[in-house]
């Protein structure tokens, strides 16, 4: 029998419960405890739209879903395993999993399509040094999959189905992204390019104009350097106060599954924001475990060579 070749989802990860917090924001920080005032802040957070989070569930569906899929086209030939950053099942341990069920070919595929040095590639690091401690498992990175196909038609879909409300001149699409560190762009990292060209290519998809959508960042770090802008906050009750806009379409297209940036950073902050400025909010749904976002990784998958 021919040997799989494993297929590493990496994600962020994300608390269970409240007593997970602590731990996973100390991971985070790597290492280091978060003072009171932080970790009050992120359990209030988190509190707001309850644990656990859906993330845990939806990242657990994308591992099943893909496997199903890559099931049904390549019987046995690929086995995928779940590895998070900040709390287990960690990148290591599935690693290490992979190893004892004999798998010397391994696919790193990060659930982030865009790549950036700052963020995707330390889901490879990880997984490079777990994979140091078993000779002869070799290790294929996937870096960015933005463009496939599969991935702008669902968003560019939503769009489409609200023609009638994005063709009113008091509407306007805002495309947003996780904002990174400023000096990780100006230090020549692709990340601010490879959102610009998904916004571009589901706007184009879509039939939007220029004037009907604008690219703003969201959750921005707690750090005292600069991260990319303008914020999404900002952007968005300009445009209703000082633009005449009345509802704010929001495309968080840097994601693709409900995190804390999601649920949280959107469905509760920016929402406040715009209705306190007296605009409404419409949120386009994220992959998840869609058929489109399931298709997109298997595809990825397909087409990393592994000989």
């Amino acid at each position: 029998m021919t040997e799989p070749t494993a297929v590493l989802l990496m994600a962020y990860g994300t608390p269970y419960q409240e007593s997970d917090i602590k731990g996973y924001y100390t991971n985070i920080r790597h290492g280091q405890e978060p003072p009171k005032p932080l970790m009050d802040q992120l359990v209030g957070r988190y509190k707001a739209i309850g644990l656990p989070s859906p993330l845990a569930r939806i990242t657990t569906a994308q591992r099943d879903g893909l496997q199903a899929a890559l099931d049904k086209a390549h019987p046995g030939a690929y086995k995928v395993y779940e590895g998070l950053k900040y709390i287990a099942p960690f990148i290591k341990d599935a690693v290490d999993q992979i190893a004892a069920d004999g798998i010397t070919k391994v696919i790193g595929l990060p659930l982030a399509p865009h790549y950036s040095s700052y963020s995707s590639e330390d889901y490879h690091n990880r997984a490079s040094r777990a994979i140091e401690s078993h000779p002869g498992m070799g290790y294929l990175p996937v870096r960015s999959w933005w463009n496939h196909q599969a991935l702008i038609r669902f968003w560019s879909d939503q769009l489409v189905a609200m023609k009638d409300l994005t063709d009113r001149p008091d509407t306007k699409v805002i495309f947003s992204a996780h904002s990174l560190p400023l000096r990780i762009i100006q230090g020549g990292d692709p990340y601010k390019d490879e959102v610009i060209g998904l916004s571009n290519a589901v706007a184009q998809a879509a039939d939007l104009n220029e004037d009907q959508y604008v690219l703003a960042w969201q959750s921005a770090g707690r750090t005292q350097e600069p991260w990319i802008g303008p914020d999404f906050v900002n952007v968005a009750k300009d445009l209703i106060t000082k633009s005449g806009m009345k509802t704010i379409v929001s495309a968080s297209i840097g994601f693709i599954a409900d995190n804390l940036e999601i649920c949280y950073d959107v469905d509760i902050e920016l929402t406040r924001a715009i209705e306190s400025a007296g605009g409404t909010l419409t949120r386009l749904n994220l992959p998840n475990d869609s058929p489109a976002l399931i298709a997109a990784l298997q595809q990825v998958v397909e087409e990393t060579k592994t000989e």
